[in-house]
């Protein structure tokens, strides 16, 4: 009985491997990033920067069929839509997100989401933290200021708010929440079994 039991468990998991034919991958060299197959949530940016999201449909040698889905939030509720027919070349993608980042539909377009999605310490390697805490102790030391008359001693902790404000712009311009298309990462596309 245990026998027929596995028999069956391993011939229902072989008929689902080659139920996937074909599979794109998404690797940093010869490092294996991602993968995703058709039905799988994808999300990339093109050559003329504008983000995408959906899910992919079909897989060709050198590229694949997507299906773009637009989730709009409301007070009440959520609507969503989905538009097929796109067609993409590896060669069109320009970038993709870092693990952990979210695209979402803001406005009239997919952008990445401003709260970082789930980058870990996304505050502080964004630097936004530092650019927040430098206003508002710059703020502070002036308001004292004012209030005890006494310029000299303000405008030495507004140099230095200054100082970290500065260091906050230079994270903001340095990090980055994609990852460029080229020699580094690229996509391939991979074939499991023939159709």
């Amino acid at each position: 009985m245990i026998k027929l039991i596995l028999t069956i468990f391993f011939s229902c998991c072989t008929s689902l491997l080659f139920a996937q034919s074909d599979m794109l991958i998404y690797k940093k060299g010869d490092k294996r990033i991602q993968h995703f197959y058709k039905d799988s949530y994808i999300s990339f940016q093109l050559n003329n920067q504008e983000w995408m999201k959906g899910f992919i449909t079909s897989i060709t040698n050198d590229s694949f069929y997507f299906t773009k889905e637009i989730v709009r939030y409301y007070t009440m509720g959520s609507d969503t839509t989905r538009i097929a027919g796109y067609h993409y070349a590896l060669s069109d993608i320009y970038a993709m997100p870092k693990k952990g980042v979210q695209i979402d539909y803001i406005g009239d377009r997919f952008n990445i989401s401003g709260s970082g999605g789930h980058q870990h310490w996304y505050w502080i390697k964004s630097g936004w933290i530092f650019r927040v805490g430098a206003a508002g102790y710059a703020a502070l030391n002036v308001a004292n200021g004012l209030i005890k008359n006494d310029w000299a001693f303000a405008g030495s902790k507004v140099g230095i708010a200054a100082g970290v404000f500065a260091v906050g712009m230079i994270l903001k311009k340095t990090y980055k929440l994609t990852h460029r298309l080229g020699k580094k990462y690229h996509l391939e596309t991979m074939r499991i079994a023939d159709k």
